[in-house]
């Protein structure tokens, strides 16, 4: 071969065009025990406004729930945040998660008040969110009372 020819082989009009001689194997599937309901049926309108006026109010539930005030427990909010986070839609809810961490670091690093832990869970909980979320937390272990 030459320098100036290309390596591969020119396709010509006549041998692009599918060879009408060969013959393929034709599968026989069973046919579906779903039928064809799924490629003919439509939702009506009135479905898809009812669960988007179901989404919204547990959005609402749930934002409600992230904004209320800590009385003396912080656990519940805690596993709450958690939880939001672990469903995978703490991204509807940044602004409210980031405001009841902050009033929880708040709460907890004033100087006269210790936090007092039952359990290695909740420390631990506590530890991960507020590092998660960037907040500036000691690991030393006097700072806690367990």
């Amino acid at each position: 071969m030459s320098k100036g020819t290309s390596s591969s082989l020119p396709v010509l009009a006549h041998s692009a065009k599918p060879n009408s001689l060969i013959t393929r194997p034709c599968a026989h599937f069973h046919p579906t025990i779903w039928g064809d309901y799924f490629l003919t049926h439509l939702p009506t309108s009135t479905e898809g406004d009812t669960d988007m006026e179901q989404i919204q109010i547990l959005k609402e539930d749930v934002r409600k729930k992230l904004v209320s005030p800590i009385v003396n427990n912080f656990y519940f909010k805690l596993n709450f945040v958690d939880l939001v986070q672990r469903l995978g839609v703490s991204y509807h809810f940044e602004r409210e998660i980031d405001e009841a961490l902050h009033q929880i670091y708040c709460t907890s690093t004033n100087d006269n008040n210790i936090i007092t832990h039952n359990d290695l869970h909740h420390l631990s909980l506590l530890f991960r969110l507020f590092r998660q979320h960037g907040y500036p937390i000691s690991s030393s272990m006097s700072f806690f009372n367990i």
